[in-house]
């Protein structure tokens, strides 16, 4: 097989890469940053993504600079873009998998094919199967986004490039106060296209549909963003 193996984490992408070539397969290893300039995915038979960037600071995205930390769901999108469906079968290796539901959301739009937990491939046999033969692996169901709290499908990429394209983003984020330039406009549009994008549950029986509070959004985009609820995105405190 032809294997791409994608981890911020030069250890554990050294520790794959090795463990996958000892089992007699071609592997190319990638940082998240060279996974989004390589343009020929085809030519690999299945990819292994890390979910999340750990590292001291979260990547920002477009013009919003939207800190982002689950960067393995931008890199699966970004393979579909280039590559289409059905090859690279991509499979998700991630200690963030159980955890983090919304990681396993945005991995379901992404085109992710598989994904499996640290305690899914406890050594390195297990991560060569699940490689191998991710089917036979059993992996956890999809995730129920009414269980996270969404009344409706949530259009998860289409609302983080809103995010990302509005400059009215960072005080949505991390709470803080806009730039002087930032008009309400922009503001209240960004507000109504995450809340378009993103329906959760704000509303009691038989209240009246309304504009959904920058307070409200925030937890859920910087969950959806792998950051803590209230901590600074800019700072080293998501790890």
């Amino acid at each position: 097989m032809r294997v791409a193996v994608v981890d911020e984490r030069e250890d554990v992408l050294d520790g794959r890469v090795g463990w996958l070539r000892a089992a007699g397969h071609t592997v190319v290893g990638y940082s998240f940053e060279a996974a989004f300039e390589e343009t020929d995915w085809q030519r690999f038979d299945s990819v292994v993504l890390d979910g999340r960037d750990d590292r001291e600071r979260p990547a920002l995205m477009g013009r919003g600079e939207l800190p982002d930390r689950f960067l393995g769901p931008r890199v699966a999108q970004h393979i579909r873009e280039t590559a289409g469906r059905g090859r690279p079968v991509i499979i998700l290796v991630s200690s963030y998998a159980r955890t983090h539901p919304e990681l396993s959301l945005r991995c379901q739009e992404a085109g992710v094919d598989y994904a499996f937990d640290y305690l899914d491939v406890p050594s390195s046999a297990h991560f060569v199967r699940a490689v191998e033969s991710p089917r036979d692996m059993a992996p956890r169901e999809p995730v129920d986004w009414r269980a996270v709290g969404f009344v409706a499908p949530p259009r998860i990429g289409d609302a983080l490039a809103a995010a990302e394209s509005s400059r009215a983003t960072p005080p949505l984020v991390s709470a803080g106060a806009p730039a002087a330039d930032v008009s309400p406009y922009e503001r209240r549009s960004l507000r109504e296209s995450l809340g378009r994008l993103l329906p959760v549950a704000l509303f009691r029986t038989g209240e009246r549909r309304r504009l959904a509070h920058e307070k409200e959004l925030r937890p859920l985009l910087r969950r959806l963003l792998g950051l803590r609820a209230t901590d600074d995105p800019h700072g080293g405190s998501d790890g």
